[in-house]
């Protein structure tokens, strides 16, 4: 089990360095937030391709062996914008487009491989799904506080190019990783079932509680992604004229996020499903209308800690959800269903927030943003309750 959760910190972390290094990137070439919102698109969509391609061929194919493909494929395109940028005169906004799909294109396969065999590593640990996905929780959470540390460090020390370098390397060894400490079935598994990629999503609809997740997650999504890929950016490098800032918001983001996902076993045991996950949304929401009315960046780094205070006890809360209710055969199929319906508003998020922030202003769209999450979080908590395993059927 530590092996795998060191390879998802790896995977992570060099993720986490993406998101500080391409709209930096993209804002110092182009000055433009809707191009910067379109290339942040570009890091979205495959993830919502997973759903259909990377749940069927981890369900083919074994955890295992996709996880361990999945970060070396990922390891290799990630290299290819800034050799993109190195040989070529001019990069479009349609190329960026493809450049940023190209190196986030096998990132959601190998989280849900890796998410998927969590449940068996579990048994042989003799640990809690809670307890474990508490500890995995809190690992990607400090990835994402560590990251854009890491990304502000690199860009300063050798270039916004050379740093997705870097990055490249965290795929690597994530690879490496796997491939050396997790045991598993290394042979192609004898999957008769061959059903679509699309039977994951039907299945996370027939389901009460991974319906909830899912309906909920898609709205979120469209505020929560903009806000972290593109209005944030904008906020700290154009309105207050520091890239430094967004490195340290996106930190004090996830290492509020990382306190909370540590703390879900024991708010599991005194809280409801449905406070964790919906009050979370509206600390969120709250904190986006903070961010919006901060006049220093002191207040921008204190709403951005807030932001991720309560939501970070939503990850483990929602992958303890999908292993409770998920039959093993069809695992990979629906963890990635899952994720891609959680970010398919994402791109239509970006591409929104980016066209009303460069004909308007960024804080107009973070007040607007922040005022749907708080309204989500209401509606979801009297219409779509998160129960526990021993409450419900299950469908």
């Amino acid at each position: 089990m530590f092996g795998l959760m060191t390879a998802e910190f790896m995977s992570l972390l060099g993720n986490q360095v993406a998101a500080v290094a391409i709209p930096i990137l993209v804002l110092q070439f182009t000055h433009s937030p809707l191009i910067t919102g379109i290339a942040a698109a570009g890091n979205i969509v495959p993830i919502i391709l997973s759903a259909i391609l990377g749940g069927s061929a981890i369900d083919r194919l074994g955890a295992w062996r996709m996880s361990v493909t999945a970060d070396l494929l990922s390891c290799a395109s990630v290299l290819a914008l800034p050799l993109s940028y190195l040989y070529l005169d001019h990069v479009s906004p349609v190329l960026l487009f493809i450049l940023v799909f190209l190196g986030a294109l096998f990132d959601p396969t190998g989280i849900s491989a890796r998410q998927t065999l969590v449940p068996v590593l579990a048994k042989l640990s003799g640990r809690s799904l809670d307890k474990i996905n508490s500890w995995r929780g809190g690992l990607e959470n400090g990835a994402d506080f560590v990251g854009p540390v890491v990304g502000v460090a690199l860009i300063g020390i050798v270039g916004t190019l050379n740093t997705f370098f870097v990055d490249g390397v965290s795929f690597l060894l994530c690879a490496v990783i796997v491939a050396a400490t997790v045991p598993g079935d290394r042979q192609k598994p004898s999957l008769k079932d061959d059903r679509a990629g699309l039977a994951g999503v039907s299945f996370v609809f027939k389901n009460s509680q991974l319906r909830s997740l899912a309906v909920v997650g898609m709205i979120a999504g469209f505020v929560i992604l903009p806000f972290l890929g593109l209005l944030l950016p904008v906020l700290a490098t154009q309105k207050f004229g520091s890239t430094t800032l967004l490195g340290i918001c996106l930190s004090a983001f996830g290492l509020s996020a990382t306190v909370g996902a540590i703390s879900f076993s024991s708010l599991s045991r005194k809280c409801s499903r449905s406070l964790i996950y919906y009050g979370g949304l509206f600390v969120t929401g709250s904190s986006l209308i903070l961010s919006a009315l901060a006049t220093n960046k002191y207040e921008v780094i204190l709403s951005a800690a807030f932001a991720g205070l309560l939501l970070g006890a939503g990850n483990p809360l929602q992958q303890t959800i999908l292993q409770e209710a998920t039959p093993g055969p069809i695992a990979g199929r629906v963890f990635t269903s899952l994720t891609a319906l959680h970010f398919i508003g994402g791109p239509f998020g970006l591409l929104a927030a980016g066209f009303l922030t460069q004909f308007t202003n960024v804080d107009t769209v973070l007040l607007s943003g922040g005022g749907v999450l708080i309204l989500l979080a209401g509606s979801g908590w009297c219409f779509l309750p998160l129960l526990r395993a021993d409450q419900h059927s299950g469908s």
